[in-house]
Order: structure tokens, then C-alpha cells, then sequence
């Protein structure tokens, strides 16, 4: 539950963090902001790996006449507050001209801020920062700072800025197979599944950090194997797995337990739950997708939005969203099954470019996003961009020292880069792999409030 009577904090907090920490769009020369890197290292003396490595990252856009900043530190407290503090690492600029360094300082799976940690009891709304800092210097002068931060809130947070625009128009963070990921700390055998794990966190904590959009495939499992014999399970609860395509990964009751306590907990965000294919036990089986229907009504019932084209088919705004009190959007890829059940959403188009590499993602995505027409269809207001490399069989065969948090790696600090310049303003949902490799849920945050300051924008 959130801690009642803080609105004046609430909005001082806010507005101090918007104006002093906002990377986008900060009125110093040149941002900083930190990312958490989606690469793993082996360890020698053990079977543990290194994981979740602290990245820095700078844009020195600067005019000609100032001066450009000359030194970043990394702190472990905010060093606007605390003057004494010694910097962890100090980079100087002229010798990393790339805007961004992969550090060695371990982030790791640290408590989430505010009593944000999972059952942690009271919450506190508002933007959170976890340990580390980033700040800019010149001269030995502090320009300006960020921090690694969650934003459990932001959607109701900014509710004055952002209530009049429709779903359709809002930017959205989202994660692409978003329950594909391990608890804990990662071993040399989890890192073995290369091309299997897309996350590092878990639905709770992508929710917690600010992502709104979830993408799950389902898979339907009749039995149970245990000790080389087949149990048939009497709980149809447990036969539901979110999968990697055809691999089932994570049980489907733990994403949903996830999102069901955090609508609760965060009584004003909006989530949006993608059931988008189901590529084991569903096909010619309608009762199948009846009882995962069943279970749906029944775990989240009075918080299910049902469908709403809003005005010019761009779906409620969020004003209408917090007046009605249900806040959970869920769309479901199977048009007959969405035919019985008026409260699902029609199935969301996916802008899926399929592409290895870098150059041949932004070319896809450029087209895509900066279209004539935009992939949403007539019948849902909702459409998402899954901004991820796709690797082709060979890569699985021919590179086993490869897979998918290389791929991540390669491509998301240029995500931060085109969605922050180029595309803010005509996408909707973004969905990417180890989503804190990017600063996606920031860009979306600032982008909304721009949006929302823009009289006529071009849909």
C-alpha cells in the first residue's frame, strides 16, 4: 500500500528529480546516465559468472562557445548531497571518446528502494535511486548527475502531465519475452542458455523499474514427468509455462502472482499483458485457451480494462482509465478465443524486423516507425516495436560462445540513442532484451511529458 498524505513531498520530489537528473533533457552541457550491461564473465576459482556490470554512458552535445565537461565519477551516494564522497571510478573523457565504459563494479540483484523489494510491505510512490551515481565535472567543477534509479510510480506520478493522452499515443517501455528469465545469481550452466534467457530480472522488478508491457507465450503441458514416470497434474494452473518458443521457461502462476501484487500495490500504473502465441498444446485445442481464459477472470478480475478504440481508435486516455478503476490490459492472440470473452483486447500487432544486425534493425525500424501508416490494427489502439536482434539456427549450431545477451549488448545502447532522437514522438510500445541495457524507461517517461506539451503532433 502507498503511504498516504506525501503529495507535496511527492511533487517536490518529482520535480526536483525531473530538472536535476533528467538525462534527456538536461539544461547542462552534456548528460550522464548509467545502464547495467547484459554481458557475463566466467569466474576462475568457482562455477559462478560476473554479471550485471555497472556501464556509463555521456552525450556531450554541446555549443561552441562552452566548454566541454573533461571528467565523469561514479559514486556510491549522490554527490550533489554529499560532498566528501570518494569517487569509485573517475574517467577522463579524452580518453574514451565513444560516450560510453563498461566498468567492473557489480550492480548485482541489490534491495529495491522506497520498500519496493517484493513483499516489503508500505511503498513509497516516486523515482528511487539504487546505490550508484554518475556525475559530470569540468575544472573540477560539478555540472550535473544521474542515478541508476526504479520509477515504480510514474504513470500516476505524473498524472497531471500525462492523464489526457490515449494509450495509443503514449511511449510504453516494455520487454520482449518478458518471463524468460532465472532467479538469483547466474552459474557457467545457467550462461550455457544463450539463446534461452532474455531477461535478467524478474516481472516484478522489470515493473518496479518502470516497464509497462509484458510479452508471453504460452505453453500448454498436460503432465508432468517425475522420476521417469508421467503424473497427470490435477491443478490446470500448473500446466500453463511461459516459454522461449518452444521451451518452457518460467511457470506461468509466478508472472502472474507478479503483476497481480504489483496493480495492487501501485494503484495508479497501468500494465499491459501481451498473451501473444501459444506455440505448445494450444493448436485445434479452443478448451485450452478457455481454461487459461478461466484463470486469467479469476486471478485479476476486477482490475481487467476492457477493450476501449477511445477516440479516433487511439484507446482511452489514462484519465478514463483511473476513472473506471481497472488498469490491466490484456490482449490475446487468438481472435476465436477473443471472440467469447468480451474483456480481451484483440491481438496487438508486433513490428518483428527478424535481423542480425544493428544497421539492419535501425534500417526496419526506421521504416516502420517513421511510416506513412502506422501497424496498429483497426480493431486494437495498441502496437509495439520489439527492438531485439533475432538470431538465425546456424548462429545457435556455429557460435555456442555467442547468443542472446551479445546480441542485447551490440544493440541497446543505440536503442537509447534513436529512440531519444528520432522516434519518440511516433511510437507507442518498445520492447527489448535486458532492459536495463538501455534507458528506454527514462526516454519513455520524458517523451510522454513532451507529448503531453505538444498542442498538435503528428500520429
Amino acid at each position: 500500500m502507498i503511504i498516504p498524505g506525501v503529495e507535496m513531498i511527492r511533487s517536490i520530489v518529482i520535480f526536483c528529480i525531473l530538472t536535476l537528473h533528467d538525462p534527456v533533457s538536461s539544461n547542462q552541457c552534456g548528460k550522464v546516465w548509467l545502464t547495467v550491461s547484459s554481458l557475463w564473465r566466467p569466474v576462475a576459482i568457482n562455477n559462478k559468472v560476473v554479471d550485471a556490470e555497472l556501464e556509463v554512458n555521456w552525450d556531450l552535445d554541446c555549443p561552441a562557445n562552452a566548454g566541454y565537461p573533461d571528467s565523469i565519477k561514479v559514486f556510491t551516494a549522490d554527490p550533489a548531497h554529499n560532498k566528501t564522497i570518494k569517487p569509485q571510478l573517475t574517467l577522463l573523457l579524452a580518453e574514451h571518446p565513444r560516450g560510453y565504459y563498461r566498468t567492473n563494479i557489480t550492480v548485482g540483484r541489490p534491495p529495491l528502494p522506497g520498500g519496493w523489494d517484493e513483499g516489503g510491505g508500505a511503498t513509497l510512490p516516486g523515482p528511487h535511486c539504487l546505490k550508484h551515481h554518475a556525475a559530470l565535472y569540468k575544472n573540477g567543477e560539478f555540472l550535473t548527475s544521474s542515478c541508476l534509479q526504479i520509477w515504480p510510480t510514474w504513470m500516476y506520478d505524473l498524472r497531471r502531465q500525462l492523464g489526457r493522452l490515449p494509450i495509443g499515443t503514449l511511449m510504453i517501455p516494455g520487454t520482449h519475452n518478458s518471463g524468460c528469465y532465472k532467479h538469483g545469481d547466474l552459474t557457467r550452466r545457467d550462461a550455457f542458455q544463450r539463446y534461452l534467457l532474455t531477461q535478467d530480472r524478474d516481472v516484478w522488478t522489470q515493473l518496479v523499474h518502470g516497464i509497462r508491457y509484458l510479452d508471453i507465450r504460452v505453453g500448454y503441458y498436460p503432465s508432468i514427468p517425475r522420476n521417469n514416470t508421467v503424473v497427470e497434474e490435477t491443478n490446470y494452473v500448473n500446466r500453463f509455462w511461459v516459454n522461449h518458443d518452444i521451451i518452457r521457461i518460467t511457470p506461468l502462476m509466478s508472472i502472474i502472482k507478479d503483476v497481480r501484487n504489483f496493480l495492487d500495490v501501485a494503484r495508479g500504473e497501468v500494465v499491459i499483458l501481451d498473451f501473444h502465441r501459444f506455440p505448445v498444446g494450444f493448436e485445434g485445442r479452443p478448451s485450452r485457451h478457455r481454461r487459461l481464459a478461466s484463470i486469467l477472470h479469476r486471478e485479476f478480475g476486477g482490475l481487467i480494462l476492457r477493450p476501449d478504440r477511445g477516440v479516433d481508435g487511439l484507446g482511452p486516455t489514462l484519465n478514463d482509465i483511473w476513472t473506471v478503476g481497472r488498469r490491466l490490459v490484456i490482449c490475446y492472440g487468438d481472435q476465436q478465443t477473443v471472440n467469447e470473452y468480451d474483456w480481451l483486447w484483440p491481438p496487438m500487432t508486433q513490428a518483428w524486423g527478424d535481423q542480425q544486425t544493428a544497421e539492419g534493425l535501425k534500417n526496419y525500424l526506421e521504416r516502420t516507425i517513421l511510416g506513412s501508416k502506422r501497424p496498429r490494427t483497426s480493431q486494437n489502439p495498441l502496437w509495439a516495436v520489439m527492438a531485439e536482434l533475432t538470431p538465425i539456427p546456424l548462429d545457435i549450431m556455429l557460435k555456442p560462445s555467442g547468443g542472446l545477451r551479445q546480441m542485447a549488448d551490440s544493440i541497446n545502447r543505440n536503442l537509447t540513442v534513436w529512440f531519444q532522437d528520432e522516434w519518440w514522438k511516433q511510437t507507442n510500445i518498445v520492447a527489448t532484451d535486458f532492459f536495463l541495457g538501455n534507458n528506454l524507461i527514462d526516454i519513455s517517461i520524458q517523451s510522454n511529458i513532451k507529448k503531453s506539451n505538444i498542442a498538435h503532433w503528428r500520429l
